[in-house]
């Protein structure tokens, strides 16, 4: 804007303030980053806690989605990528990530920027109901907070995520596997067709062998089928009771309230 107030009076046109205030705001757009959708549900690029507490949050999250169906995610960064208000942005980032369900819209995300020194708790439409605005800011400025001014991140995540869950469940009840698990799950049902035709294949072929019919080996031995391609996989999220996070569809409309430190 300072641009602006600095232009001769006889060009302030009306147009051309217009287009001046469209390019500014396009260019402080531009520079926002939308971070990539994760794959775990706790999620920090800050390194403000131990490895074995962030694996330990991530398996307390992804029991609580198979317990109820929402989606509790958290992601620390050091800061913001965006010029924006961080509800704004925040609100911008879940709606990328889809976190909760298409349907039930229940996906809660717990945004904290330590350089910032701001965190937002953002709520999807189907839990702004048990977890409103006040209740959001009562987590984030009377129990998060000052633990984080401490330097205590780790026990400030716990008490927030440990809130949140209190807060939200009972809402909808869960199926007893993520999103991910289903999708898993869902893979592998799709292979069960091309199974059963490989099997049939082998009793045809032994039934022909002892029928004097054709062989497929020169030894008799019957013939080998050997799956080629992609697509064979052990459908794992990581390894090792790791449990990975993938976004059901949910949506976000701005419910939610954060606060600094």
């Amino acid at each position: 804007m300072r641009a602006i107030a600095a232009l001769p009076a006889r060009v302030r046109s009306p147009v051309i303030l217009l287009g001046l205030a469209i390019l500014l705001a396009t260019s402080s757009r531009a520079a926002e980053v939308i971070p990539p959708k994760p794959d775990r549900y706790f999620n920090d690029y800050a390194g403000v806690v131990p490895k074995a507490a962030a694996d330990r949050f991530n398996e307390q999250l992804a029991q609580f989605e198979r317990e109820t169906s929402d989606q509790v995610v958290v992601a620390v960064f050091p800061r913001m990528q965006s010029d924006s208000d961080v509800a704004d942005y925040t609100q911008r980032v879940a709606q990328a990530w889809g976190v909760g369900q298409k349907a039930r819209r229940n996906g809660v995300v717990l945004f904290v920027f330590t350089q910032d020194r701001k965190m937002f708790i953002q709520v999807g439409y189907g839990l702004e109901g048990a977890l409103p605005d006040a209740t959001a800011f009562d987590i984030t400025e009377r129990h998060i907070k000052p633990l984080f001014r401490a330097g205590n991140y780790e026990d400030g995540l716990a008490t927030g995520v440990d809130l949140i869950f209190k807060a939200i469940r009972g809402e909808y009840k869960g199926s007893a596997k993520t999103v991910a698990e289903q999708q898993r799950g869902g893979g592998a049902f799709k292979l069960l067709p091309f199974l059963i035709f490989i099997i049939v294949l082998i009793i045809i072929s032994r039934v022909t062998r002892r029928l004097g019919g054709y062989s497929y080996s020169s030894r008799g031995g019957g013939p080998v089928f050997i799956p080629t391609g992609g697509g064979w996989s052990s459908g794992g999220g990581g390894g090792g009771g790791f449990s990975g996070f993938s976004g059901g569809g949910g949506s976000f409309g701005g419910g939610g309230a954060g606060s600094s430190w």
